[in-house]
């Protein structure tokens, strides 16, 4: 299995944040190997909801279902993969105040199945590379989203 984990600060209070990335449509704003995202119910969000993404792997479109693993407001997001046969990943999306807005970090896991465990090493690399791409989407969507509410431009 291959974690990772690494945060960032984001100018944005942790109430907006976590109502964001909690939306588990909003994860193909900031996750670029997720393609789509949806809930698999109209149900409201909590640990067990199952939602249904498509991602790249590796250049393939693969669709899982996925499981909301915890929900804890204002403080906490995770979500596992539950269904597919090529790979398993998940992680969880920790949140707390830092006095300017909020410190997110991000712990991510996957581990590949059968013939795809021979590319496991470059999937370390891209998984570290992936982790700090979402931070810095994450953090531009959010800063930007905040300085449109209060009127501000850049």
């Amino acid at each position: 299995m291959i974690r990772h984990s690494d945060s960032i600060d984001i100018g944005a209070p942790v109430s907006d944040v976590f109502v964001f990335i909690s939306n588990v449509e909003n994860l193909p704003k900031f996750q670029s190997d997720v393609v789509q995202s949806r809930p698999l119910s109209g149900e409201p969000m909590r640990a067990g909801t199952k939602f249904e993404e498509v991602v790249n792997i590796l250049g393939k479109k693969v669709e899982t279902v996925c499981e909301v693993t915890e929900y804890q407001p204002t403080r906490r997001f995770g979500f596992r993969s539950i269904s597919s046969s090529r790979i398993a990943y998940g992680g969880t999306i920790d949140l707390e105040p830092n006095g300017r807005g909020t410190r997110v970090t991000i712990h991510a896991d996957v581990a590949l199945k059968g013939w795809m465990r021979v590319v496991e090493p470059l999937f370390k690399t891209e998984l570290k590379q992936g982790v700090k791409k979402e931070l810095r989407a994450l953090k531009a969507l959010l800063e930007d989203e905040g300085r449109l509410q209060h009127g501000q431009k850049h």
